[in-house]
């Protein structure tokens, strides 16, 4: 967690926003007072990097509100002036996710020309709906689940609709597609430090060999939810079940928070089950995935 959420985000904003380099010289530099000085201008340039996130994706959302004819297609196409390239396919994730729709975010430039990244969802071929706009772009590539961009201002309209007439003829999510795929179901009791050691053997995890994911029904609230970080994006949590408690963490669902706090009665919890270090000391936590008051839960199954 430490390399994943700590170092791996600030080193890759320096990516993201144009300057690599540097990354690579805290990594390489054996001057411990230079090391210092570049760890803190790269947490400086992360946390820019969440400004631009989150600037970018208020505009998503509103350009989405503004643009009601936009709720009829299955696909979502932005483009604005002020959008970061580096940082859009992040955001593209984010919106796709929010609007349950395949998303392609472009950041216009001044010459005329857009560079855009864009997010699968439900299976979509994202890599085929772009090629079915071929004709409206200067080149494109990716896969499946991810592509970028690159056109001409002037073709963002063509592509919108050309990539939403293809995604009406070709894409028919099913319930299967939108379904989350859970392992099992477990007790709180059996989510052990031995456990979870024997699930990080499965790894290393990726797209193409998911993390075991996991449920748990009928868990209670141990303490008022809480949320995290910058601008209170996170989401932390303490749950129990039959005399075990347990910390689980949200990561970008703060939201959740006023959701579960007026929340009456047990819920069931989706989670993946991580080790984390901190201070030497090493404890499982749960990364929440999704939640439903355990009564719906049973409701659906029933």
């Amino acid at each position: 967690d430490d390399i994943g959420f700590g170092l791996g985000p600030r080193i890759n904003a320096a990516g993201r926003l144009g300057q690599a380099r540097l990354a690579v010289e805290l990594l390489t530099t054996e001057n411990a007072e230079r090391a210092t000085k570049l760890a803190e201008y790269l947490d400086t340039l992360n946390n820019n990097r969440k400004t631009v996130e989150r600037r970018i994706l208020k505009q998503a959302r509103e350009m989405v509100a503004e643009n009601t004819a936009w709720e009829k297609d299955k696909t979502l196409v932005l483009a604005h002036h002020d959008w970061h390239p580096g940082v859009i396919g992040i955001v593209a994730s984010r919106v796709t996710e929010e609007f349950g729709k395949p998303t392609v975010l472009i950041a216009l430039r001044d010459d005329g020309t857009g560079q855009g990244s864009g997010r699968s969802w439900a299976g979509f071929d994202l890599y085929s709906g772009l090629e079915s706009c071929r004709e409206h772009v200067v080149s494109f590539g990716g896969h499946k689940a991810a592509a970028g961009v690159r056109l001409k201002a002037t073709a963002v309209g063509s592509v919108r609709e050309t990539l939403a007439a293809w995604a009406a003829e070709n894409f028919h999510p099913t319930s299967a597609d939108t379904e989350l795929r859970i392992d099992a179901e477990v007790l709180l009791s059996e989510v052990t430090f031995p456990a979870v050691r024997e699930l990080e053997r499965l790894g290393p995890f990726g797209q193409e060999n998911p993390p075991p994911r996991f449920v748990a029904s009928r868990v209670e609230l141990a303490e008022p939810p809480k949320t995290m970080g910058e601008g209170d994006r996170h989401l932390a949590i303490k749950v129990r079940q039959q005399g075990t408690t347990m910390r689980g963490v949200a990561f970008g669902r703060g939201d959740w928070a006023e959701q579960l706090q007026s929340t009456v009665g047990p819920i069931s919890v989706t989670f993946a089950p991580v080790i984390n270090t901190f201070n030497g000391f090493n404890k499982v936590e749960l990364h929440l995935i999704d939640w439903k008051p355990a009564a719906s839960v049973q409701q659906a199954a029933g």
